[in-house]
């Protein structure tokens, strides 16, 4: 009998013992890594058309445009504000301060202007050197910290993490000296964008 009692003990034991062993385990991590990410897209129509009083060249209504701007990015982001105009020559900054105040030259599409003619309505000439160009000003460029850079003819705009919606206003009054008679009836043109990159 105390030899059963024995045997049962140790089968026992050795049953307590396989049970309170540990069940092995292993992990693996699985890392992944965003990219520093920068959305800029207009919000108003891509093509925004506004009408000239004849007598005084004075836009009917001022041109506004808006810019999205979604970034997650921790540090502030300097972006770049600038305006072209085609040309005989191709594309060229439209962009111009004089005085105190920011200007976009507007070129005629039907025929090209001259690059001259440009470079004449941005330095003050007489209206009849720059004709197929009239300018108007920017009045405020609004939702995001930001300084006109008249060595690069555009504007620098800082934005912060997150959504931000960046708006532009040409004002109505035309640059008195670029317009005049030789400016010929039709569609004038500038292109506003607002990009990551500085070029």
């Amino acid at each position: 009998m105390n030899v059963v009692k024995k045997l049962l003990m140790l089968a026992g034991i050795i049953y307590v013992g396989i049970s309170s062993c540990y069940a092995e385990s292993a992990s693996i991590q699985y890392q992944i890594q965003i990219p520093s990410y920068m959305q800029i897209t207009p919000t108003t129509s891509p093509v925004l058309t506004a009408y000239v009083s004849d007598k005084t060249g004075n836009l009917k209504m001022p041109l506004r445009s808006t810019f999205r701007v979604i970034s997650n990015c921790q540090e502030k982001q300097t972006l770049y504000l600038k305006a072209n105009a085609v040309t005989a020559n191709g594309m060229e900054s439209a962009m111009f301060m004089r005085g105190n105040r920011v200007y976009i030259a507007f070129a005629r599409l039907a025929q090209l202007p001259t690059s001259n003619a440009l470079a004449n309505c941005k330095m003050g000439g007489n209206p009849a050197d720059s004709p197929g160009v009239v300018a108007y000003p920017i009045n405020s460029v609004r939702g995001a910290e930001n300084k006109y850079n008249s060595a690069k003819g555009k504007y620098e705009v800082f934005v912060e993490n997150g959504i931000t919606d960046i708006s532009v206003d040409i004002g109505t009054n035309v640059l008195l000296d670029s317009f005049s008679s030789n400016d010929p009836k039709g569609y004038y043109q500038a292109i506003l964008s607002l990009t990551e990159t500085d070029i």
